[in-house]
């Protein structure tokens, strides 16, 4: 049987979607997710993360340098992916102050060959594949940063892992750090397809409340293309009389 062009696009998409679909049923999550994003990055690492290269590079930096950042912070990128925001972010920071973290092995490959092609050697950036995948942050061995980004990786993330994440935030995070991250809205908890999640705002308050963070909105100044949500997270101040 002949396909037009656009057969042939639509049978190929068909065959993917079968393919992801027992991707996730066969793997535990993060590892599928792993695994996924792999793929995706061997067929176009632009859009593996979520295309929209340039702006959305563009706007995570300019947003955290609108928040404080200074070169001289040492900042984590949660999930840094193929560097979208990473290579803006290591050229602006001071040399070895810029650590990537991210679970896809491909993705990190592809970073460290990004960095040789556009100079930014000499910027002598950190990037970690998370070889276990789950989010407690042990790869970064008792490192603190300042600054702390996760941007479309609790998009990706079922709650538990979420909650994880925020069990060992603490670790990675002195009195005056500052974490970002964008999620997706919603009016509850659900999962969108393979690896899409929603969640109600409150779902993050009560985790903030449990670990001992103060948490804010801050979408009003960080116009995400696709209308995820902005959140700012410091650690609860320690009253001094319990110090």
């Amino acid at each position: 049987m002949k396909y037009s062009p656009r057969g042939k696009e639509l049978l190929r998409q068909f065959h993917s979607l079968l393919a992801r679909k027992r991707l996730y049923r066969k793997k535990d999550f993060l590892d599928a997710y792993s695994r996924h994003t792999d793929l995706r990055v061997q067929a176009d690492p632009q859009a593996a993360i979520g295309g929209m290269w340039e702006e959305m590079g563009k706007l995570q930096i300019d947003f955290l340098i609108s928040k404080g950042l200074k070169p001289s912070h040492v900042l984590l990128d949660f999930g840094c992916g193929t560097l979208r925001a990473g290579r803006h972010l290591i050229r602006y920071l001071e040399p070895g102050h810029y650590y990537g973290l991210d679970i896809s092995r491909d993705a990190i490959e592809y970073a460290k060959n990004l960095i040789k092609e556009e100079g930014l050697s000499s910027k002598s950036p950190i990037l970690i594949v998370s070889e276990s995948r789950n989010p407690d942050f042990a790869e970064l061995e008792g490192n603190v940063f300042d600054f702390l980004l996760a941007q479309s990786v609790f998009t990706h993330l079922p709650l538990e892992h979420i909650e994880e994440c925020f069990a060992h935030l603490r670790a990675i995070m002195h009195e005056k750090s500052v974490f970002y991250f964008t999620y997706h809205s919603g009016s509850k908890y659900c999962q969108k397809g393979s690896k899409g999640f929603r969640y109600p705002f409150y779902f993050f308050e009560n985790l903030a409340e449990q670990f001992g963070f103060e948490l804010r909105d801050e979408s009003t100044r960080y116009s995400h293309p696709r209308g995820q949500r902005m959140v700012e997270l410091k650690p609860r101040p320690i009253p001094a009389d319990c110090r």
